[in-house]
């Protein structure tokens, strides 16, 4: 989990001088996930414990209409120091 915060918001200009402008995200908080595939994504959901304990408890935590997400995958470019080629 990344928390996000006005005041760190503020460094972003610092962080990218050169950009005109940076569009700043209005989140307080961001979850990244990674799965080998969606397959495993699926198994989670429909697990029971995650089904009785974690998913509704969500209710208390996200704010179900303005949710975003994304799928994709990572790349790797540089692994222990080295290039990794593609």
């Amino acid at each position: 989990m990344q928390h996000n915060t006005s005041e760190l918001m503020k460094g972003m200009d610092t962080l990218f001088p050169n950009l005109s402008s940076v569009n700043h995200s209005s989140y307080d908080a961001f979850v990244t996930i990674v799965f080998r595939d969606v397959q495993d994504y699926i198994n989670v959901k429909n697990d029971p414990h995650y089904m009785s304990v974690v998913n509704p408890d969500h209710v208390n935590f996200a704010d179900g209409r303005n949710i975003m997400m994304s799928f994709g995958w990572f790349e790797k470019h540089v692994a222990n120091g080295q290039l990794v080629e593609t």
